[in-house]
């Protein structure tokens, strides 16, 4: 009686290989791409940013100064666009802000 496997207790190792493949929906191999290739398409605008995360396909930045922020929030479309270009398919959908340093 104690000894009955419960099947909810088991995983499918399918299921849990799968599983190490993404990080919250973003494969790994992605953010290295996008961490590599994010100073080159900022140019001098990347001295003053810096990439925080990226959630749900919007990219987090942290920007130094109010106009850094205004020049990234005109910028962006262009932005996204040229970040998209070293992927095989586009996933990145736009650029968010957080607090300044």
């Amino acid at each position: 009686m104690f000894l009955k496997r419960k099947s909810s207790n088991w995983n499918n190792i399918g299921n849990v290989k799968n599983s190490w493949k993404t990080l919250g929906g973003v494969v790994p191999d992605r953010l290295v791409i996008l961490g590599a290739v994010w100073k080159k398409e900022l140019g001098r605008l990347g001295e003053h940013c810096e990439l925080v995360a990226v959630d749900r396909g919007h990219i987090v930045v942290r920007t130094e100064s109010s106009v850094v922020y205004n020049e990234l929030a005109m910028r962006s479309k262009q932005i996204i666009r040229g970040l998209n270009k070293y992927f095989p398919t586009p996933w990145l959908k736009g650029i968010r802000t957080s607090a300044a340093r």
